[in-house]
């Protein structure tokens, strides 16, 4: 192939926007906490799968949700609202870890051209002895943001 055939699709990746990773240390303050409520866990011969509620508090950097997350253990999975994942994980019984991730975009300048989105993630562990419901918080503890 001959140069000239080339500097197109070079002149097409010089013009794609860098990726550029972001911090923001102000988004996880004190009033972000993770409420899930009514979780449970239910294991048969096929594995285990959860269920349950969770709403997030928001503050001026992040933006509050409220939502519904079931899955199998082990897989990760979108809640109802799609800007939530989570993935349990068994951590030697009864103990099972709960890992979320919440993700949003936001612009970065007042003319509103460049999108930045960003994520939260936390984990907590949890002891699950008979099966029962139960509701528990969590912080998240993992930020950073891509734009």
């Amino acid at each position: 192939m001959q140069l000239t055939n080339l500097l197109p699709f070079l002149g097409l990746a010089t013009a794609l926007p860098a990726t550029n990773n972001l911090a923001n240390s102000n988004t996880i303050t004190q009033e972000i906490a993770w409420n899930v409520s009514n979780f449970k866990l239910g294991c048969s011969s096929g594995g285990c799968y959860y269920d349950f509620n969770i709403t997030g508090n928001g503050n001026n950097y992040t933006p509050k949700f409220s939502t519904h997350c079931k899955g199998a253990e082990n897989k990760k999975v979108y809640c109802d609202d799609k800007n939530i994942t989570t993935t349990v994980v068994p951590s030697g019984n009864p103990l099972w870890t709960v890992d979320v991730t919440h993700r949003w975009t936001t612009y970065l300048d007042a003319e509103h051209h460049d999108l930045a989105t960003w994520y939260q993630e936390g984990a907590k562990n949890v002891t699950v002895v008979d099966h029962k419901p139960f509701n528990f918080t969590m912080k998240p503890t993992e930020e950073y943001g891509v734009a």
